[in-house]
């Protein structure tokens, strides 16, 4: 009976895989993808996920992208004028126009109960089994040995996109890119699909987004890790950006966890990046943190696992580091970014 479902399964994916690419050699990308991702939530197939990392990428070059905004940023209702801090909402409030609220008025907002306690399971298994096939391919394993979990995406050679090569500083920082776990991607959009995300995020960027390759990830941050650099993304992710990130804890975090420290404000520019004291040529130093901060001096973020914090890259935060901390954080990380001016470097993945 296993061998009949096996076969029944192989046979499937092979008439799913003709039909995309059908579609795709009509230009029409965005339904091979939605044809595919129906089909392999049944089939949970390698190849059909394989496919699936590669023609969201190249499907962003075979689409006109506009904005429903004429400028940006926006300057929405300042909601939560009457909360001290970070402002925070339940996943039943989530909605585009808090989630605007929050992050123009106060640099950010924290969700709770942003994932399931089932959806938070699938996604830390993710991360684990990503993390364990990368081991082995280090080790020596081939990619039909590490596949679905590990098999590291080589964008389509295009002008201004580049090569993934630093995979070993990703991993040190603990992290994994997302498409480079083509079932852990999967899971990851599916999870997001169902969780209102990608639809709060379209409507909030104004246009269908667009994931960013090398900045979106599944983390394992040790516990005992190096003090990590205060930082805002913006300083290297381009000037005329649209961008939005969903940071979602897989692990209660902030007591005896890794979490986050941020300065609960939203600042008007970019600071000055690798002044004296700052760990690196892009990161912030102490001083220049607190001269930033004010009267809002940056606070420790404790998350249960499944909330969820909204930010974009004006946001001034590091990864939080002491001795207390006894067991590694895992969480999620997806920078959206809006199409219309999306920054190539950072590799598109359509959603």
């Amino acid at each position: 009976m296993g061998f009949l479902t096996d076969r029944w399964r192989s046979q499937v994916a092979t008439r799913t895989l003709h039909k995309a690419d059908l579609l795709v050699k009509q230009n029409r990308y965005p339904e091979a993808i939605q044809l595919l991702t129906k089909a392999n939530q049944r089939l949970h197939s390698s190849e059909i996920e394989i496919l699936l990392v590669n023609l969201r990428h190249d499907s962003f070059f075979h689409q006109v992208h506009t904005s429903s905004f004429v400028s940006w940023p926006p300057q929405p209702d300042d909601l939560y004028a009457d909360q001290p801090g970070i402002p925070e909402i339940d996943h039943q409030d989530f909605t585009a126009t808090n989630v605007a609220s929050g992050v123009f008025n106060h640099g950010s907002i924290i969700v709770r109960n942003m994932l399931t306690a089932e959806q938070v399971s699938l996604m830390r298994d993710s991360v684990i089994q990503t993390y364990a096939q990368h081991d082995k391919a280090m080790a020596g394993a081939l990619e039909t040995e590490t596949a679905p979990w590990f098999v590291p995406f080589n964008p389509t050679p295009r002008e201004g996109t580049e090569e993934i090569i630093n995979r070993d500083w990703f991993r040190d920082s603990g992290t994994e890119l997302a498409a480079d776990s083509p079932r852990g991607l999967f899971n990851l959009i599916n999870c997001f699909q169902d969780a209102g995300i990608i639809n709060m995020v379209a409507e909030y960027l104004g246009e269908p987004p667009a994931l960013s390759v090398r900045k979106t990830s599944l983390r394992q941050v040790p516990h005992n890790q190096a003090v990590a650099g205060w930082h805002q993304d913006g300083a290297f992710l381009g000037q005329g950006i649209r961008t939005v990130n969903v940071w979602i804890a897989l692990t209660d975090c902030g007591i005896d966890a890794p979490s986050m420290d941020m300065v609960p404000r939203r600042l008007p520019n970019i600071v000055p990046t690798g002044t004296e004291g700052a760990l690196m040529s892009w990161t912030v130093s102490q001083t220049v943190v607190e001269d930033a901060a004010g009267s809002t001096p940056p606070v420790r973020l404790h998350f249960r696992e499944g909330d969820a914090i909204i930010f974009d890259e004006m946001n001034l935060h590091r990864t939080s580091s002491s001795a207390d901390f006894l067991r590694d954080r895992f969480a999620i990380e997806a920078w959206f970014f809006a199409p219309s001016c999306y920054p190539i470097k950072q590799l598109p993945i359509m959603v």
